[in-house]
C-alpha cells in the first residue's frame, strides 16, 4: 500500500567498495533461494566510520557491539554484514553469542578482521537466530561482490518494505551512495530502520561523527510512521578516502549538504513505504524559538493517532492538529499560531480564519500527498517532519507479522 512507489535513479558505484548478497532463509528455511536476505559491504581499504543508533534501552547485541567497535576502531573499518528476517534481539545471553558469530561469519567472507567488521540485524524480535543457515549461505555474498550491487543490497535488507530504497549523490568529485530499509516501528531516535552509506570522500572519523548526527537529526530523526522506536535501528557511514590516503577534506560544507540530501531522500522513502500508509504528509513548522522546538512540535503532530487517523479519513480536523501542538511540551502562545494545509489557510494567529471553508480543507486532506504549515509566531527557527496516515492495513500487517 505504498504511496507512489517512486522510480529511483540508478545507484552509483562508490570507488573502493564492493557489495554482495545471499539467500540464506533467515526468517524461514523455506525462503532459502527465494529471496536475498543477507548483505555484505566490503571496502578495499580501511575506512573511517561513524554510526547513529536506536535510543531504545532494550537494544540488540548488534547495536551494542557496533558502538563498541566504533569506539575502538573507527578509523579501521572494512566491512558491514547485515541480515533481514530476524532481529536477534530479546534473546538474553545467546543474542550476544549469535551477534559475535554473525560478525565472524561476515569477516571471514570479506577476508577482513572481526574488529574491522560492523553488523546489523532486522526482523522478528525474540526468535532464535539461525546463524547456521547464515554461515552456510554466506559464501554466496562473497562470491558475487561487485561495485554495482547497491540496489541488490537495498532489496536484501527489506522486511515488510514493499520496495527497495537507495539514493546517490555527487559532492564535487566524490560519490555518496546509501541504502535503507524501514516500513514499521518507525519513530525518531531512531526509527525500525537500517541505513548504510558509503563514500570515497577523505573524511576522518572525528569529522564524520558530529556530521552524521546533524544529518540524522534533519532526516531519519524527522520521520514517524507509528511512534515505535525499534531495538535495532542503525545508521552507518563509511568513508574510504580511496586514493587520497585520508588526507583530510577541510571544507566539508558541500559534502554535508549532499549527504543530507541522500539521507532525506532515504528517510522520505521509508515514510512513503510505511506499513499501511496511503498518504504522505510533510509538516513544516516555522516561527520557533529554536530548531529543536520546531522539530518537537512537528513530531508531536506526526505521531498523534488522532491526527494520523484524520489523515486516513481525509478529515481536515484542524482541532486535532492544534491539540497535538499544545501537547508537544514546547512553550507556545496560542494567540500567535497560524495553521494552513497546502495553500488553504485554516487558523490564523489564534483564530479560525474567517475565509476558511471546511470543504476546501477536506479537498486537501483527500490528496495522496499534502503539506501542513504551522507557524508558532515565537521566533525564526524551523524544521520539517514527514509522516503518513494510520490505516486499518497497518493493523492487519502487524497483527499477522509473525504468521
Amino acid at each position: 500500500m505504498a504511496v507512489n512507489a517512486p522510480h529511483l535513479a540508478p545507484a552509483l558505484a562508490v570507488p573502493g567498495f564492493k557489495v554482495g548478497t545471499a539467500s540464506c532463509g533467515v526468517k524461514s528455511a523455506k525462503l532459502k533461494g527465494r529471496r536475498q536476505d543477507v548483505t555484505l559491504i566490503v571496502s578495499d581499504v580501511p575506512c573511517h566510520a561513524a554510526g547513529v543508533f536506536t535510543k531504545n534501552l532494550f537494544r540488540a547485541a548488534c547495536v551494542r557491539r557496533g558502538e563498541q567497535t566504533l569506539l575502538d576502531h573507527a578509523e579501521n573499518i572494512r566491512a558491514i554484514v547485515a541480515n533481514a528476517g530476524n532481529a536477534n534481539a530479546g534473546l538474553g545471553d545467546m543474542e550476544t553469542v549469535w551477534a559475535g558469530q554473525l560478525i565472524e561469519t561476515g569477516a571471514n567472507a570479506a577476508d577482513v578482521d572481526v574488529n574491522q567488521t560492523l553488523s546489523a540485524s532486522t526482523g522478528v524480535i525474540g526468535t532464535p537466530f539461525p546463524i547456521e543457515r547464515i554461515a552456510d549461505g554466506m559464501h554466496e555474498a562473497s562470491e558475487n561482490l561487485t561495485a554495482n550491487n547497491w540496489e541488490a543490497a537495498a532489496d536484501a535488507i527489506r522486511t515488510t518494505d514493499t520496495f527497495a530504497k537507495w539514493s546517490s549523490k555527487k559532492a564535487g568529485d566524490y560519490t555518496i551512495t546509501g541504502v535503507t530499509k524501514g516500513s514499521g516501528m518507525i519513530h525518531p531516535n531512531m526509527a525500525t530502520m537500517l541505513a548504510f552509506i558509503a563514500t570515497d570522500a577523505p573524511l576522518t572519523s572525528e569529522q564524520l561523527r558530529p556530521m552524521l548526527q546533524r544529518v540524522a537529526n534533519r532526516s531519519f530523526n524527522c520521520i514517524s510512521v507509528d511512534g515505535d522506536t525499534s531495538t535495532n535501528d542503525t545508521l552507518y557511514l563509511l568513508s574510504s578516502g580511496i586514493g587520497l590516503g585520508h588526507a583530510q577534506l577541510n571544507d566539508t560544507t558541500e559534502f554535508e549538504q549532499a549527504l543530507t540530501r541522500v539521507c532525506i531522500e532515504l528517510a522520505q522513502l521509508i515514510v512513503r513505504d510505511g506499513e499501511g500508509v496511503s498518504k504522505f504528509v510533510e509538516i513544516n513548522v516555522t516561527g520557533a524559538m529554536n530548531e529543536a522546538d520546531a522539530r518537537t512540535v512537528g513530531r508531536a503532530i506526526a505521531v498523534s493517532p488522532l491526527v494520523k487517523t484524520a489523515f486516513a479519513g481525509s478529515d481536515a480536523n484542524w482541532g486535532r492538529i492544534l491539540s497535538a501542538v499544545g501537547n508537544s511540551g514546547v512553550a507556545i502562545d496560542t494567540g500567535k499560531i497560524t495553521l494552513s494545509a497546502d495553500d488553504v489557510l485554516m487558523f490564523e494567529k489564534g483564530n479560525l480564519h474567517s475565509g476558511y471553508s471546511d470543504a476546501d480543507g477536506m479537498a486537501v486532506f483527500r490528496k495522496d500527498e499534502f503539506s501542513l504549515h504551522i507557524d508558532l509566531g515565537m521566533g525564526d527557527q524551523s524544521s520539517t517532519v514527514w509522516t503518513g496516515d494510520l490505516t486499518h492495513e497497518y493493523i492487519t500487517i502487524n497483527a499477522e507479522y509473525r504468521t
